[in-house]
């Protein structure tokens, strides 16, 4: 089951027992959905009655799973870094842990479908995965999250904040509690504050250059990324990864193009959403494919170059860009 599911049974009181696997891809849902468990338990009692295990042996984990909770209905054992030698172990053991051990494996990341121990939780409907949500998930999530701390967020400041931060709910919370901090309480949280308060991610920041690049803005795309590349928070061989990235989506959209796709088809076929495909449609239009190639295989030799000591990173993402735009 995902894991709103999950935290939606917990929080309204579903039953909880038996062994559970908890996976997935967003560490602060993960996190958050282990607490959730740990809190079922009596909170003045709550340190005799929970056990996190931390590269345990088998034999360690049975023992504290039979123990029987100290004066509480439920005793929960929580599993970290465990290895595959210790999950194949205890295979057929999880079928019969207590009803009064709630017993949790975590494993951040995607599931491991094949192995033993994951497909004995699975058959028990008690694999959890805490995968990162959806922009309207998220948008609900910074509402909530405002709303408990009297803070007034605009939705256009959500998504902007989504759109700088992405889907990490730990950096979002933190800094929507920022925002209200500078805009004072009872004020309202618009995209001027975001602006002014959030650092725009890197990738935003490459995607702004390489728009005036492409459009053939030239001058303000140089300055923009001179300045981008004397800023000591970045890397002039990490931004330079970002460049190829983006010139890499031109290519592959150039490729759909000339095989008859439309863009709808393209944006299916690549995994890309509409709007970059767009513009990356319209960028390809201005190229040859030999001539993106040769893009492509100018920005990837930066690194190289650097590390056969040939020109330093800084001096060989503005010499292409000068070249190639």
């Amino acid at each position: 089951m995902d894991g709103m599911t999950f935290m939606k049974s917990l929080l309204g009181g579903g039953p909880l027992g038996g062994a559970y696997y908890f996976c997935g891809e967003d560490p602060y849902s993960l996190r958050k959905g282990v607490r959730a468990v740990v809190e079922r338990t009596n909170p003045d009692l709550r340190d005799m009655n929970t056990t996190v295990l931390t590269t345990p042996a088998p034999a360690e984990i049975q023992a504290a799973a039979e123990t029987m909770p100290f004066f509480d209905d439920l005793r929960v054992v929580v599993v970290q870094e465990f290895d595959a030698d210790t999950a194949n172990a205890l295979e057929g053991y999880v079928k019969s842990i207590p009803e009064s051990t709630a017993l949790v494996f975590v494993r951040p990341g995607k599931p491991p479908l094949t192995n033993p121990l994951y497909k004995a939780i699975a058959a028990m409907d008690h694999v959890v995965s805490f995968d990162p949500l959806s922009n309207t998930q998220i948008n609900a999530f910074l509402q909530k999250r405002a709303k408990e701390n009297g803070i007034v967020l605009d939705e256009s400041a959500a998504n902007r904040m989504i759109d700088y931060l992405g889907a990490d709910l730990a950096a979002l919370e933190n800094t929507l509690l920022q925002l209200g901090a500078y805009v004072g309480f009872g004020n309202r949280v618009n995209t001027r504050a975001v602006e002014i308060c959030v650092r725009k991610p890197s990738e935003v920041l490459v995607f702004g250059i390489m728009d005036k690049l492409w459009a053939g803005n030239k001058r303000d795309g140089m300055r923009e990324l001179a300045k981008l590349i004397n800023d000591p928070s970045e890397s002039a061989m990490g931004l330079a990864t970002l460049f190829a990235r983006n010139v890499r989506n031109v290519l592959n959209v150039k490729q759909c193009l000339l095989r008859g796709k439309t863009e709808t088809q393209t944006a299916q076929l690549l995994g890309m959403k509409p709007y970059p495909v767009q513009k990356a449609a319209a960028s390809a239009k201005k190229r040859s494919y030999g001539q993106l190639v040769k893009m492509l295989d100018a920005f990837i030799s930066i690194e190289w170059n650097q590390k056969q000591g040939l020109a330093k990173a800084e001096d060989s993402l503005m010499l292409v860009c000068q070249e190639n735009f």
